[in-house]
């Protein structure tokens, strides 16, 4: 569907109908998973219900959109094929550098670590919240304003790294910039997703290594 007649069919009293509901539901979303956490014993239950089902299930109710039109496809995987590894070849060294620093350290450093169950959690934590600002806010963005969605939607990624390391916060900046440039690119949030995933991977491991 062209830009023109999404603007036409989805725009109320001169309001952009889509814009309003994509910062409307991240933003209510994001509060309700820092104020009211799921008591479910599922692994990332509270996550994966706020971050992926609420938006999924906003975005079909409004408007009928299917989940690859937030990103869930495999989309250009000849170019996510290139750009992972390069981006994880060259966050490694970097990661490598800053684990052993005092603050890295402290932050990460875990006195045990069950591997199945920390890469379970990982996992599911990684891919819900990936969905959340390169999917949902992404490509629901994108909708109204291009491509300057991936300037939006790293407010609040930047915003919930705080309290981690002055400079994971600061470099998280750009790395909003990157991350969102890379599931622009490949119209998927899956090369974002393996990226982050492996980025944690790997600061867990030199931190407690």
């Amino acid at each position: 569907m062209g830009m023109p007649e999404y603007i036409k069919n989805r725009i109320l009293c001169g309001y952009d109908l889509n814009l309003i509901a994509v910062v409307s539901i991240s933003t209510l979303v994001l509060v309700l998973e820092y104020y009211y956490p799921l008591n479910i014993d599922f692994p990332r239950a509270t996550e994966l219900i706020y971050y992926l089902l609420i938006p999924l299930a906003a975005g079909w109710l409004l408007f009928q959109d299917k989940p690859w039109n937030y990103g869930m496809r495999i989309g250009r995987w000849k170019e996510s094929t290139i750009i992972i590894p390069i981006c994880l070849a060259a966050m490694a060294a970097i990661l490598y550098a800053v684990s052993k620093s005092p603050d890295f350290y402290r932050y990460y450093h875990m006195n045990y670590i069950y591997w199945p169950k920390f890469l379970l959690d990982a996992a599911l934590y990684m891919f819900a919240w990936e969905f959340v600002f390169r999917g949902y806010m992404l490509f629901g963005l994108e909708k109204s304003i291009g491509k300057s969605a991936i300037f939006v939607q790293t407010i609040p990624f930047v915003l919930l790294h705080l309290g981690k390391p002055f400079l994971e916060t600061l470099a998280c900046i750009p790395g909003g910039f990157i991350f969102g440039y890379v599931a622009y690119r490949t119209r998927s949030f899956l090369p974002c997703f393996i990226i982050h995933f492996g980025i944690y991977g790997m600061m867990i491991l030199f931190t407690n290594c």
